[in-house]
């Protein structure tokens, strides 16, 4: 017998699905920014310069620009088991390459190649998000779906922000690489060992005839745009504040290393609690648009105050509550992406938004700096992105809840 909302339909193995994934996820991010809470520490060890040490964040963003659109193509193709597991296993071999960087010497080559290999994992799993929670999961929990998957990027924001600088002062360069590296090779093998593919009948069977064409008419539709904007700007700055953390910080309000990760802890601690309430409230009364009108003007306002309040503890409180509604925003706007997609090319869309997130990441990382140095205050750095994340808001208002397209 169907329960309401046809949840009997899909298995409960679904949970177990969504775990892998997240741990897989987790990773990711945590690779992503192992060095950015201790660049001081890297640039004496490796004696390079505090650009060079950016590099290894920002190689993640450009390398996605490279690679998320045939991606996506591939994850619409091959599902999102297929898809992730690639992702796990580039996770898990170039952590591995990653320990031969400071053994037996410090080599930054070898450290900037294998942070660019664990980079191309990136669009394999960001990609699949939407995939795994259209296939599993029915139309009434795809919401909360997508929001517990994003889950996993803030988790592994948060540990490699509070937990890095603590591992890498008690134990050294070397044992945190190796403790970091078993830990994605255990990922990986939990995931493929307990994956499983969802239901097709999210995909169409014309779906591996999707072409560049087609993206561009999707990136053509009023609705689309908006959201690749939004993507552009807010996740970019997002990537940009989380990149520029302690420097900002510490230039801004003197706020050292271990406050500093405090803070991005806080935020991701935010928005972990967010993704998991708001979602879940968003797919209880049907509504999608009002909580990212509400959630980025909230986010907004907030990263304003950052720029002016010095107090630690309200700092500390103001990224909490930032990342509690501005990253329960992230799946919200990935859900809309797939109800104006349609059906069967869900990961070709949300590819097509992270693959302008890290265009914007790229830009708004490398500008951060040179705007500082105009003004000789990141003051401004942070009014940049308040004002983008301002036009995003109001182009946001003048979506439909569930907009109509011709396609």
């Amino acid at each position: 017998m169907i329960k309401k909302n046809n949840v009997s339909k899909f298995s409960g193995y679904r949970w177990i699905v969504l775990s892998v994934f997240i741990l897989v996820a987790l990773i990711s991010q945590l690779l992503w920014l192992t060095f950015a809470p201790i660049s001081s520490e890297m640039e004496k060890l490796y004696g390079v310069t505090a650009f060079d040490i950016s590099l290894l964040s920002l190689v993640w963003p450009l390398i996605f620009v490279i690679t998320a659109i045939p991606v996506g193509i591939f994850i619409d193709k091959k599902g999102f088991k297929i898809s992730v597991a690639v992702g796990a296993v580039f996770l898990a071999v170039f952590s591995i390459i990653r320990i031969f960087s400071a053994i037996p010497e410090y080599n930054f080559l070898i450290l900037l190649i294998s942070q660019s290999g664990a980079a191309i994992s990136q669009p394999f799993i960001f990609g699949s998000i939407t995939k795994l929670s259209a296939s599993w999961f029915p139309k009434s929990e795809q919401g909360l779906a997508t929001g517990l998957g994003t889950i996993g990027l803030f988790l592994g924001m948060m540990v490699a922000l509070a937990i890095t600088p603590i591992i890498f002062l008690s134990y050294g360069i070397i044992n945190l690489l190796i403790i970091y590296a078993c830990i994605s090779c255990a990922a990986a093998f939990f995931f493929i060992a307990l994956a499983k593919e969802g239901t097709k009948t999210s995909i169409k069977d014309t779906s591996s005839a999707f072409t560049l064409n087609d993206l561009w008419s999707l990136s053509k539709l009023k609705p689309f745009l908006i959201l690749e904007f939004g993507f552009f700007v807010v996740v970019g700055g997002f990537t940009a504040l989380m990149t520029w953390l302690e420097q900002i910080l510490n230039s801004l309000h003197g706020i050292g290393i271990d406050q500093a990760g405090i803070t991005g802890g806080l935020m991701i601690i935010g928005g972990i609690i967010g993704s998991i309430i708001i979602p879940a409230v968003s797919d209880k009364i049907k509504k999608v648009k009002i909580f990212i009108i509400i959630n980025l003007a909230i986010g907004t306002f907030l990263l304003y105050l950052v720029g002016i309040f010095s107090d630690f503890i309200f700092l500390a409180i103001i990224f909490f509550i930032m990342g509690f509604f501005l990253m329960s925003a992230l799946p919200l706007v990935l859900e809309m992406s797939s109800r104006i997609a349609g059906p069967g090319i869900e990961g070709q869309a949300s590819s097509l938004l992270w693959f302008f997130s890290q265009v914007g990441s790229v830009l708004l990382i490398v500008i951060i700096e040179p705007i500082k140095s105009i003004w000789n205050s990141y003051y401004y750095s942070i009014l940049l992105i308040v004002l983008l994340w301002a036009i995003s808001l109001i182009l946001f208002l003048g979506i439909k809840e569930n907009p109509i397209i011709k396609k």
